[in-house]
C-alpha cells in the first residue's frame, strides 16, 4: 500500500529496487574509476597506463551497451540474451586486448578488477537515490 491507494506490487518493487536508473550510476562510476586507475598507472609507466585504460574500456563498453539495451525492454528473454551478449563481448575484448594489442598484464588486469568494484559501490548506502518517483 502506498498511503491510502493500492499500487501493483511489481511497480512498487521497481521503485524500490531500481530507483532512478541505477545502471547509469554504475556506468558513471566505471568511467570515474577507470580514469583514476589509468591516471594512477601513468605514474608507473605509460604502457601500464594504456593497459589500464584498455582494461577499463573492456568492462565499460559492454556494460554501457547492456544498460542501454535493458532500458529499452522489459522482456525477460531479451534481457537474458543481452546479458549473454555482454559476457561474450567482454571476453572478446579481453582477447583483442591481450592478443592483438598486447597490453601490459599488470595495468590491464588491475584496472579490469578495480572497475568491477563499481557494481558494489552502486549498491552502497552513500549512493542511495531518491525513490519518491
Amino acid at each position: 500500500m502506498n498511503g491510502s491507494a493500492a499500487i501493483p506490487i511489481l511497480r512498487a518493487a521497481k521503485r524500490l529496487i531500481f530507483a532512478r536508473e541505477r545502471h547509469v550510476l554504475v556506468i558513471q562510476l566505471q568511467l570515474l574509476i577507470g580514469a583514476v586507475a589509468s591516471l594512477g598507472f601513468l605514474g608507473l609507466d605509460v604502457a601500464q597506463s594504456y593497459a589500464a585504460l584498455i582494461g577499463a574500456l573492456t568492462i565499460i563498453l559492454p556494460s554501457a551497451y547492456l544498460a542501454w539495451s535493458n532500458s529499452r525492454t522489459t522482456n525477460p528473454v531479451r534481457i537474458l540474451a543481452q546479458g549473454v551478449v555482454k559476457t561474450v563481448t567482454t571476453c572478446l575484448l579481453m582477447v583483442v586486448a591481450l592478443v592483438f594489442l598486447q597490453v601490459q598484464p599488470l595495468g590491464f588486469f588491475s584496472s579490469l578488477v578495480i572497475v568491477q568494484v563499481s557494481y558494489l559501490l552502486a549498491l552502497a548506502p552513500v549512493f542511495k537515490l531518491d525513490s519518491s518517483n
